[in-house]
């Protein structure tokens, strides 16, 4: 279930909880939904990009399908829904708002940054409470920095 336009997916619950561990693998998993479908569409919406980097988002749509169904995985192995929350879908809309190719893969490395960090954040604070959601984290985040280091390529500061 998504939030209305304009509206904030409620917030994380505590960590103390199997809902709060729940609502970060959800979280983050939407977001690698978001991020997968972003990347598909640039790839077909950026016709005049290099065809080594359309080829490259589509790599990288395969590595969101990814992490999307390790997190869903253990969604499942906890118990959490993926409907007992609401989400966001306000990166699906930053993404296809871009109006170029050059546009569009920083902007992605940004929200790869961002979601890179949160994903550290989580598995140091997941560490204590559930040290298998802090693996996880810890090793999408990694991962990040490999679809970051895309944009860096073709796009040079």
């Amino acid at each position: 279930m998504v939030v209305e336009p304009g509206s904030r997916a409620p917030s994380a619950r505590s960590l103390k909880s199997p809902f709060g561990v729940g609502d970060r693998l959800r979280t983050a998993a939407f977001a690698e939904a978001q991020a997968k479908e972003a990347f598909l569409w640039a790839a077909d919406h950026f016709a005049s990009a290099p065809a080594d980097l359309r080829e490259a988002w589509r790599r990288l749509a395969a590595e969101e399908d990814k992490h999307l169904c390790w997190l869903l995985e253990r969604m499942k192995a906890i118990g959490a829904e993926i409907g007992d929350r609401a989400v966001s879908d306000k990166l699906w809309h930053s993404l296809v708002s871009r109006q170029s190719a050059e546009e569009f893969a920083r902007y992605m490395a940004g929200a790869e940054d961002w979601g890179r960090e949160a994903g550290e954040q989580f598995s140091a604070q997941l560490e204590e409470v559930d040290p298998v959601s802090a693996a996880l984290f810890a090793r999408i985040a990694k991962e990040e920095l490999g679809h970051i280091a895309i944009a860096k390529r073709f796009f040079k500061d």
